[in-house]
């Protein structure tokens, strides 16, 4: 303890460097584990997990991919096939609507699902009974939306008056059950559960729910797929001997709710294995290479360490608790390393904007045994990186040790060098990495859309809005920056999940993506009409479609002035005359080819009035250049003014298509903290060896500027020394470096090409940052007197 005490005090800054290198590798361990934990046990929450699945569909309204948007009949076939204990359905399409409670309006989310309902996924209600649930006007409420209209979870009985879809007035309605909270990582959402009446159980047209189900203990998964599509083959007239062909045409699988996050065919489905197991292969490294940084701190401290290490010897000492001791010393230094690297992780959790690099809980009480491994992790650490330096300072002979200095031994500075190089080649490959990933966001905000994303603000409209937007219109267009405004279902751009249709028969079927509108929509959003007109106020009261230019050349009996379904025998319901073609645009994230995603906006006809008023988000345009926190303070007024039912706040819409990719971008960032920790590890490995170097070299310093050394060619001669290991190691680390970058970049089916000047930008940003350092420690020992250098030597 007395060396190790010595040692800190002759070399406090590399100790405390070195010290705090451990501690962040640490808890950049423990703060990855976590994000690896919350993605493995997606779903884990779901009652019987095990045996839960979703059905999936490859073909049809899908075309080439697979989708989970289902129509309700599956549900039914689902429920006659034996191995199935449960089936259920809800609509993804989560709408906020506007309830009374006790004269206050509240805005809530509103879930359709079928029986059993909210408790197929939670096992059982926190209050109430689901048994009365869809008899007259009831309702399920999860516990924090209970909370928010009632002030409290105990909500079972109470009413709040709702919009009665049919006349528009209100009706009460009744809570018979409360529900716990999904977490975060979870792919079912909250909100007030309402039941659907299953009037549509034969309606094919209807591709917009998500089948769950639970299979008995030892059910074969093959056997319900196959039981599926023998009950489809059946209800479609299609015979056993036709099954070769229709499986060209279409195809099942269930999932397990283990594996949704990672299928990427939900909006919420935006979880990818191969980011997940970089983070754990990240989270593992962290620690090689803090552990190759002590054991480097510690090699470099052996030359200084020996001479007592072999005096104790001769005095007595055995080599067993010499060696012994030193890696105990070490151990110490690790868990003082621990304890700062715990408060780290509670400085992070206590920061908002470091929070926003994680997600979920990160406490220690809710990964308890995670924060045991961590300790484990930190003394093992400590442990390995002192066993070479002690086996290696006891295995010569006291009487050579105490004659001689081993401080510039040959095997000792390749040892050292080489396990540098080894952190450069790292440091390599994560600055080559996040060159890729920076060039990708920079994509993903600037490339062109295809429509006017920069100067669109949008908000959700209560029903009192609705039911006045030709006013709300008219009071905005009065305001001078104000060019267009429409209203529409769904803002474009942020999403990977719109309403589709599969419409026709035979050679002429169709798939499509349909989003309502009203007639400035499409001009509020600057698509480029190139065929036919854009939509107009008459088509307000007859219906009408603008395609894609996508649309029109998948599907080439389609003609601008014609009836959508007039090939294809619609029938009278929304089948409306085609005005107009516009452009292609990037309706969905990059993780498609929006170049294949056929769209259809529509104005609902007086015939669709059963569907309700799909229109309720209002979409403003203002002018370029114009002060956009103030045109959106005076758009806000102006809804407020309008509409005292609820608080507005507009959105900016180039901002909000950031959440579309709110995973990558929070792993982008991930990595680029986790390469910053490795190239400051690397940064102060490279500051204590080049320390321990000097010092061993302090002498011939000394005597080198004695006969005539500049401050400089001294400078250089311990900058040189690291250039050979820093090419090698790049000449190792590029190839890496490409392939992962490839196999990130693969995810996005429209990405940045992998600019060649990304790698000597790399090779350069990390050598500089290393010979800097290099110069800096050298500097400092080139500068003093060489007088004392030879003296103290």
């Amino acid at each position: 303890m007395k060396t190790f005490l010595y040692m800190f005090r002759r070399y406090r800054i590399a100790t405390l460097l070195n010290l705090f290198g451990l501690s962040v590798a640490v808890a950049t361990f423990y703060l990855f584990m976590t994000q690896v934990i919350y993605n493995r046990t997606y779903n884990h929450n779901l009652n019987d997990y095990e045996h839960t699945y979703r059905l999936e569909i490859y073909g049809n309204l899908f075309g080439d991919n697979w989708g989970c948007s289902i129509c309700r009949p599956f549900a039914t076939m689902l429920r006659d096939i034996p191995q199935v204990k449960s089936v259920v359905y809800y609509s993804p399409y989560v709408n906020k609507t506007d309830v009374k409670v006790n004269n206050r309006t509240i805005t809530v989310p509103i879930v359709y699902m079928s029986k059993p309902g909210i408790e197929f996924f939670t096992g059982k209600l926190i209050s109430g009974s689901s048994k009365s649930w869809g008899t007259g006007a009831t309702a399920i409420v999860n516990r924090s939306n209970a909370e928010k209209m009632f002030g409290t979870a105990n909500a079972v009985g109470k009413t709040f008056e709702a919009i009665n879809n049919n006349d528009g007035g209100t009706i009460p309605v009744t809570v018979v059950g409360v529900s716990e909270d999904m977490p975060d990582n979870c792919t079912i959402p909250n909100g007030m559960y309402l039941c659907d009446n299953e009037s549509g159980m034969t309606d094919w047209s209807e591709w917009s729910y998500y089948v769950y189900m639970r299979l008995d203990n030892g059910a074969s998964p093959e056997k319900v797929v196959r039981g599926l599509k023998q009950g489809f083959m059946k209800a479609h007239g299609i015979s056993p001997k036709d099954e070769k062909e229709f499986d060209k045409q279409m195809k099942f699988r269930i999932t397990s709710v283990d594996d949704v996050y990672f299928s990427g065919l939900a909006p919420q489905d935006k979880g990818n294995r191969s980011l997940v197991d970089v983070l754990t292969v990240a989270s593992v490294f962290v620690l090689f290479i803090a552990l190759l940084n002590l054991l480097n701190f510690q090699l470099s401290e052996v030359p200084m360490r020996m001479r007592g290490v072999n005096t104790r010897r001769v005095m007595g000492a055995s080599v067993g608790s010499l060696r012994l001791k030193m890696i105990m010393e070490s151990v110490l230094f690790a868990f003082v390393a621990l304890l700062v690297g715990v408060l780290l992780v509670v400085a992070f959790q206590r920061s908002e904007a470091c929070m926003k690099l994680v997600s979920g809980d990160i406490g220690f009480s809710a990964h308890w045994l995670l924060a045991a491994v961590m300790a484990a992790s930190a003394l093992v650490v400590g442990a390995l990186a002192a066993v070479v330096p002690a086996f290696y300072s006891t295995s010569f002979a006291p009487a050579l040790v105490l004659k001689g200095s081993f401080g510039l031994s040959p095997r000792g500075r390749q040892l050292r060098l080489a396990i540098m190089a080894v952190q450069f080649c790292v440091a390599f490959v994560l600055a080559i990495y996040i060159g890729v990933m920076s060039s990708q966001s920079n994509y993903i905000f600037n490339c062109d859309y295809g429509f006017n994303k920069n100067e669109v603000f949008y908000t959700w409209l209560s029903d009192e809005a609705k039911a006045k937007r030709e006013t709300i219109r008219t009071e905005l267009k009065k305001l001078p920056f104000v060019e267009s405004v429409g209203f529409a279902q769904s803002a474009i751009g942020t999403s990977d999940q719109y309403m589709g249709w599969g419409r026709g028969d035979d050679e002429h079927q169709m798939s499509l993506q349909v989003l309502p509108c009203d007639y400035e929509y499409t001009q509020t959003m600057g698509l480029k009409i190139l065929e036919g007109r854009n939509f107009n106020e008459a088509d307000m009261k007859t219906g009408a479609y603008v395609l894609n230019k996508a649309a029109m050349q998948q599907y080439k009996w389609l003609a601008v002035g014609d009836s959508i379904g007039r090939q294809n025998e619609w029938g009278p319901t929304s089948n409306y005359l085609i005005v107009g073609v516009c452009n292609n645009f990037k309706l969905k994230s990059m993780r498609n080819d929006n170049s294949r995603v056929a769209v259809a906006f529509i104005i609902f006809g007086p015939d669709m009035e059963q569907w309700g008023d799909r229109c309720n988000q209002v979409f403003v345009r203002v002018a370029k250049g114009q002060d956009k926190v103030e045109a959106k303070r005076r758009i806000t007024d102006v809804l407020n003014r309008l509409d005292a039912s609820q608080k507005y706040e507009m959105n900016f819409l180039d901002n909000d298509l950031q959440q579309t990719y709110v995973e990558e971008f929070r792993f982008i960032s991930q990595v680029k903290f986790f390469a910053i920790i490795c190239i400051i590890i690397t940064v102060i490995g490279v500051f204590s060896l080049t320390m321990f170097e000097t010092e061993y070299r302090r002498k011939e310093i000394g005597i080198r500027k004695v006969m005539g050394s500049s401050v400089g060619s001294i400078v250089r001669l311990f900058a040189m020394r690291y250039t050979v290991p820093l090419v090698v190691s790049f000449v190792v680390a590029a190839p890496v470096g490409w392939w992962l970058s490839m196999q990130w970049l693969q995810s996005f089916a429209e990405h940045t090409p992998l600019h060649w000047w990304l790698f000597p930008l790399s090779f350069v940003g990390v050598s500089a940052v290393v010979i800097v350092t290099v110069v800096a420690q050298s500097w400092r020992v080139a500068t003093q007197n060489p007088v004392e250098s030879i003296k103290t030597e």
